[in-house]
Protein backbone atom coordinates (compact mmCIF):
# COMPACT_ATOMS: atom_id res chain seq x y z
CA UNK A 1 0.00 0.00 0.00
CA UNK A 2 1.03 3.69 0.07
CA UNK A 3 1.48 6.19 2.28
CA UNK A 4 -1.42 8.26 1.13
CA UNK A 5 -4.38 8.63 3.91
CA UNK A 6 -7.85 6.72 2.53
CA UNK A 7 -9.20 10.22 3.32
CA UNK A 8 -7.37 12.30 0.30
CA UNK A 9 -8.46 9.38 -1.88
CA UNK A 10 -11.80 9.77 -0.62
CA UNK A 11 -12.17 13.93 -1.62
CA UNK A 12 -10.00 13.54 -4.67
CA UNK A 13 -12.41 10.73 -5.46
CA UNK A 14 -15.51 13.04 -4.72
CA UNK A 15 -13.90 16.55 -6.05
CA UNK A 16 -13.26 14.20 -9.75
CA UNK A 17 -17.26 13.53 -9.46
CA UNK A 18 -18.20 16.99 -8.97
CA UNK A 19 -16.29 18.44 -11.78
CA UNK A 20 -17.87 16.09 -14.21
CA UNK A 21 -20.58 16.47 -13.42
CA UNK A 22 -20.40 20.55 -13.54
CA UNK A 23 -22.20 20.34 -17.34
CA UNK A 24 -21.44 21.99 -20.39
CA UNK A 25 -19.04 25.32 -20.71
CA UNK A 26 -20.46 26.30 -24.05
CA UNK A 27 -22.82 28.96 -22.68
CA UNK A 28 -20.46 30.82 -20.40
CA UNK A 29 -18.33 31.01 -23.63
CA UNK A 30 -21.17 32.10 -25.94
CA UNK A 31 -22.07 34.50 -23.30
CA UNK A 32 -18.56 35.95 -22.83
CA UNK A 33 -18.41 36.47 -26.73
CA UNK A 34 -21.41 38.80 -26.40
CA UNK A 35 -21.09 40.38 -23.79
CA UNK A 36 -17.36 41.54 -25.61
CA UNK A 37 -19.78 42.27 -28.45
CA UNK A 38 -21.92 44.45 -26.68
CA UNK A 39 -19.58 46.08 -24.89
CA UNK A 40 -17.27 46.90 -28.48
CA UNK A 41 -20.66 48.39 -29.92
CA UNK A 42 -21.29 50.47 -26.73
CA UNK A 43 -17.85 51.70 -26.63
CA UNK A 44 -17.57 52.33 -30.50
CA UNK A 45 -21.14 54.57 -30.01
CA UNK A 46 -19.49 56.47 -26.96
CA UNK A 47 -16.54 57.24 -28.69
CA UNK A 48 -17.96 58.20 -32.02
CA UNK A 49 -20.16 61.04 -30.75
CA UNK A 50 -19.11 64.69 -31.39
CA UNK A 51 -19.26 65.90 -27.96
CA UNK A 52 -16.50 63.00 -27.15
CA UNK A 53 -14.29 63.84 -30.05
CA UNK A 54 -14.52 67.15 -29.49
CA UNK A 55 -13.63 67.00 -25.85
CA UNK A 56 -10.32 65.03 -26.90
CA UNK A 57 -9.05 67.32 -29.73
CA UNK A 58 -8.94 70.20 -26.95
CA UNK A 59 -7.22 67.85 -24.47
CA UNK A 60 -4.70 67.16 -27.49
CA UNK A 61 -4.59 71.05 -28.43
CA UNK A 62 -3.90 72.04 -24.59
CA UNK A 63 -1.35 69.73 -23.74
CA UNK A 64 0.54 70.81 -26.94
CA UNK A 65 -0.32 74.51 -26.48
CA UNK A 66 1.09 73.79 -22.93
CA UNK A 67 4.32 71.82 -24.57
CA UNK A 68 5.48 74.97 -26.62
CA UNK A 69 4.17 77.54 -23.07
CA UNK A 70 1.25 79.32 -25.15
CA UNK A 71 -1.82 77.90 -23.73
CA UNK A 72 -3.83 81.50 -23.01
CA UNK A 73 -3.03 82.96 -26.45
CA UNK A 74 -5.77 84.51 -28.44
CA UNK A 75 -5.25 81.71 -31.11
CA UNK A 76 -5.81 78.93 -28.57
CA UNK A 77 -9.09 80.83 -27.60
CA UNK A 78 -10.43 81.01 -31.15
CA UNK A 79 -10.26 77.63 -32.33
CA UNK A 80 -11.72 77.01 -28.66
CA UNK A 81 -14.43 78.82 -29.79
CA UNK A 82 -14.40 77.29 -33.35
CA UNK A 83 -14.48 74.15 -31.65
CA UNK A 84 -17.69 75.43 -29.85
CA UNK A 85 -19.68 76.09 -32.70
CA UNK A 86 -18.10 72.86 -35.08
CA UNK A 87 -19.66 70.87 -31.28
CA UNK A 88 -22.99 72.52 -31.41
CA UNK A 89 -23.63 72.58 -35.39
CA UNK A 90 -23.13 68.91 -34.98
CA UNK A 91 -25.50 67.84 -32.27
CA UNK A 92 -28.44 70.03 -33.42
CA UNK A 93 -27.92 68.41 -36.69
CA UNK A 94 -27.37 64.85 -35.26
CA UNK A 95 -23.86 64.19 -36.85
CA UNK A 96 -22.30 61.85 -36.34
CA UNK A 97 -18.14 61.55 -35.00
CA UNK A 98 -17.41 60.55 -38.93
CA UNK A 99 -19.71 63.56 -40.36
CA UNK A 100 -17.67 66.31 -38.17
CA UNK A 101 -14.84 65.45 -38.35
CA UNK A 102 -15.13 65.95 -42.20
CA UNK A 103 -15.64 69.33 -41.37
CA UNK A 104 -12.42 69.57 -39.46
CA UNK A 105 -10.33 67.84 -42.35
CA UNK A 106 -9.09 71.21 -43.29
CA UNK A 107 -7.16 72.35 -40.58
CA UNK A 108 -5.11 69.09 -41.14
CA UNK A 109 -5.15 70.09 -44.89
CA UNK A 110 -0.78 71.00 -44.73
CA UNK A 111 -0.64 71.74 -48.11
CA UNK A 112 -3.77 74.45 -47.43
CA UNK A 113 -2.28 76.33 -44.70
CA UNK A 114 1.38 77.86 -45.18
CA UNK A 115 1.33 80.87 -42.94
CA UNK A 116 -0.90 81.98 -40.02
CA UNK A 117 -3.66 84.19 -42.32
CA UNK A 118 -4.35 80.78 -44.26
CA UNK A 119 -5.05 78.77 -40.97
CA UNK A 120 -7.59 82.18 -40.16
CA UNK A 121 -8.69 81.79 -43.21
CA UNK A 122 -9.53 78.00 -43.23
CA UNK A 123 -11.23 78.51 -39.89
CA UNK A 124 -13.31 81.12 -41.54
CA UNK A 125 -14.22 78.87 -44.06
CA UNK A 126 -15.19 76.32 -41.11
CA UNK A 127 -17.49 78.52 -39.46
CA UNK A 128 -19.17 79.48 -42.38
CA UNK A 129 -19.76 75.71 -43.09
CA UNK A 130 -21.45 75.17 -39.78
CA UNK A 131 -23.70 78.50 -40.65
CA UNK A 132 -21.33 80.84 -37.88
CA UNK A 133 -21.20 84.06 -39.61
CA UNK A 134 -20.25 86.46 -36.73
CA UNK A 135 -17.33 83.99 -36.28
CA UNK A 136 -16.46 83.81 -39.34
CA UNK A 137 -16.24 87.42 -39.76
CA UNK A 138 -14.00 87.63 -36.71
CA UNK A 139 -11.99 85.25 -38.04
CA UNK A 140 -11.71 86.82 -41.40
CA UNK A 141 -10.65 90.56 -39.21
CA UNK A 142 -8.04 88.71 -37.81
CA UNK A 143 -6.58 86.79 -40.54
CA UNK A 144 -5.35 90.35 -42.11
CA UNK A 145 -4.08 91.46 -38.65
CA UNK A 146 -1.97 88.45 -37.75
CA UNK A 147 1.99 87.79 -37.50
CA UNK A 148 3.07 85.30 -39.35
CA UNK A 149 6.68 85.16 -37.63
CA UNK A 150 5.06 85.27 -33.82
CA UNK A 151 6.53 82.32 -31.56
CA UNK A 152 2.41 81.75 -31.09
CA UNK A 153 1.93 81.06 -34.93
CA UNK A 154 5.11 79.24 -34.66
CA UNK A 155 3.58 76.99 -32.48
CA UNK A 156 -0.22 76.85 -33.96
CA UNK A 157 1.44 75.48 -36.88
CA UNK A 158 3.94 72.78 -35.08
CA UNK A 159 0.12 71.92 -33.61
CA UNK A 160 -1.34 71.70 -37.48
CA UNK A 161 1.64 69.81 -38.21
CA UNK A 162 3.12 72.62 -40.51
Amino acid sequence: MSDVPSAVVEVAANAQTVAESSGSVWPYVVGGIALVVAAGFWGYKLVSRPTFIIKQIRRRNLKAMKKEGIESSEATNDLDRLLTAIEEHAVANKMSGADMIKLLAPLNDQNRMKSAKDMYLTMQHIAREVGNTRLAGEFKGKSTGVKSGSKLMAGLFKRAGI
